[in-house]
């Protein structure tokens, strides 16, 4: 969400912290990020989307590759402004409400490490497992609760932790992601509230960072 936002083609016409970054360095070269139509490693994604609400046929969008940011999320009207292609990031909730520039299933890629190395890595820190409600603004700049998580010490899972809250910038944070674990866990769908409420698909790996 906190970085997705940002990547929204509309968003960055506004004034977002990734109109000048693109095809620049926003994260480690671990990071790759992808705004999946339909399909993630030859399966349904939690939440399909094959034709937008703009006739537009769906399909994967590429946001961060290595680490560098390649792209946008774009309705017909930003792509034809930035010179990218529309694959299908235009949806309504309804057939009255206007086709916003939305996330669909939006996942950084698995990497090489396991759960356990990562965990077994941190002398000091924290496992954070559960998000709550949160927020994001056009800077990357994010807060989030977190529902449910552990400490770690010595490599190993200490005092559990309920209703912590963590904040950071999105893209400075993702500078410091150093191991990226080899699985990705997709949870139902979950709602973005940009101006009309809309089902978005929620995954990802464990990443080691810091914030």
């Amino acid at each position: 969400e906190a970085v997705g936002h940002t990547v929204e083609a509309d968003r960055v016409k506004g004034g977002s912290v990734a109109g000048p970054n693109l095809n620049k360095q926003v994260a480690s070269e671990l990071v790759t990020m992808i705004d999946f139509a339909h399909t993630f490693d030859g399966k349904m994604a939690p939440l399909p989307v094959y034709l937008d609400d703009e006739g537009t046929k769906a399909e994967d969008a590429v946001l961060i590759k290595d680490g560098i940011l390649v792209g946008y999320m774009n309705d017909r009207e930003s792509a034809a402004e930035y010179g990218m292609k529309p694959l299908g990031n235009a949806r309504g909730w309804s057939f009255s409400d206007e086709p916003l520039i939305r996330l669909r299933n939006t996942c950084i890629m698995p990497g090489k490490n396991t759960v356990e190395e990562m965990i077994a890595s941190v002398e000091d820190g924290y496992y954070l497992i559960d998000s709550g409600n949160g927020q994001a603004d056009l800077t990357g700049e994010f807060m989030f609760g977190v529902t449910c998580g552990y400490e770690i010490k010595h490599g190993k899972l200490g005092k559990a932790l309920l209703d912590t809250t963590v904040t950071g910038v999105a893209f400075e944070m993702l500078k410091t992601v150093d191991m990226v674990s080899d699985t990705v866990e997709w949870s139902s769908s979950g709602f973005c509230g940009k101006k009309q409420s809309m089902a978005v698909g929620m995954g990802g790996p464990h990443m080691r960072c810091k914030i």
